[in-house]
């Protein structure tokens, strides 16, 4: 029998890792077992040679990628009659998927990977703000203190959580959250009653509801134009005593200008920000001296060794595609439009 041919497409995407990018995210050995299981095309296409490659592609069936996935044309496509399917060892399709699911070209992605460590970091930083860990770090900062005066938090037990978005990374996150004795709120507008409790949802809200009574508001809305400047001055200046606002989502989903305006009217406030807009920000950027803003360099997804966790994923999801086995990480065409 003979094997699948395959190839990968990927492109370097600058300043994003130092060396190259298919080597970073799928690494040789990966490369290598992916070399044994297809009949893999030996060049690496990327933009500087698709035109020269194309025509060598007429037998390709697998598209293997990572970020750096190029958009491919409708007329690009032709020149590969014979694909079936994509295997995308990162998170959102969005940028590219489009052409391939109009012929109904299989694409699966690894979202549901990338979303773990994703999770993973915010459940840390929702338990260590339920703690009032970050104030009361920047208290011991200034010398003795006094028990009875130094900040801290109300404490995990009993805090209630608002979730902004119920994507991957949150559906992972609420399965880390439930050994906690915590209320967890939730913003999202096609989750029924019943989808939401089965999730560990206990109410869903609206966007002012979840900045007015959560102790920690965790942002995870996709990436819509309609959720650009979405959190306002207004929903931080309503949050609650000694409350924290984590956006591992987007920054330009924040209004920056009105989230400073907040924290520096209320110093009680937390707000922990993985992501920015534009990132990093401008050198001279507010965001950089404010006490209660603790800024991380968009660490929260997968990274280093986390990173072999997506190739990984599509590797296993193609052997199941190459053995005619339900597909546990295939794109639904139709949820295209919200994904992020």
């Amino acid at each position: 029998m003979s094997k699948t041919k395959a190839v990968f497409i990927v492109n370097d995407i600058p300043d994003f890792i130092k060396g190259d990018m298919l080597n970073y995210v799928y690494g040789q050995e990966r490369v290598a077992q992916i070399r044994e299981l297809c009949d893999l095309h030996p060049q690496r296409i990327t933009s500087e040679n698709l035109d020269q490659e194309l025509p060598s592609l007429k037998d390709v069936e697998v598209i293997f990628s990572c970020w750096g996935m190029i958009p491919l044309t409708a007329q690009q496509l032709d020149f590969m009659p014979k694909l079936k399917a994509v295997f995308y060892a990162s998170g959102s399709v969005n940028a590219f998927a489009e052409p391939f699911v109009e012929r109904g070209i299989t694409v699966c992605s690894s979202i549901s990977a990338n979303a773990v460590p994703v999770a993973e970091f915010c459940l840390a930083e929702i338990l260590l703000s339920c703690k009032g860990a970050y104030r009361n770090s920047a208290a011991c900062r200034q010398g003795p203190w006094h028990p009875d005066d130094i900040a801290n938090g109300r404490g995990v037990y009993g805090a209630t959580i608002a979730l902004l978005g119920i994507g991957a990374v949150s559906r992972h996150l609420l399965k880390l959250l439930k050994p906690f004795n915590l209320r967890v709120i939730a913003l999202h507008d096609y989750l029924s009653l019943e989808q939401s409790r089965a999730l560990g949802i206990d109410e869903l809200v609206d966007l002012e509801t979840a900045f007015r009574e959560a102790y920690v508001v965790s942002n995870h809305l996709p990436n819509k134009s309609q959720t650009t400047g979405l959190m306002t001055e207004a929903h931080f200046r309503s949050m609650p005593k000694g409350a924290t606002f984590i956006n591992t989502g987007r920054g330009a989903q924040v209004d920056e200008a009105g989230l400073l305006a907040a924290l520096r009217a209320r110093p009680d406030l937390t707000a922990l920000l993985d992501v920015q807009h534009p990132e990093p920000p401008a050198a001279g950027s507010p965001l950089y001296n404010q006490p209660n803003i603790h800024l991380t360099s968009h660490i929260a997804g997968s990274l280093n060794d986390e990173v072999g966790r997506m190739p990984d994923y599509m590797i296993a999801e193609f052997q199941r595609w190459q053995a005619g086995e339900p597909l546990l990480y295939q794109v639904d065409p139709a949820s295209l439009a919200a994904r992020a």
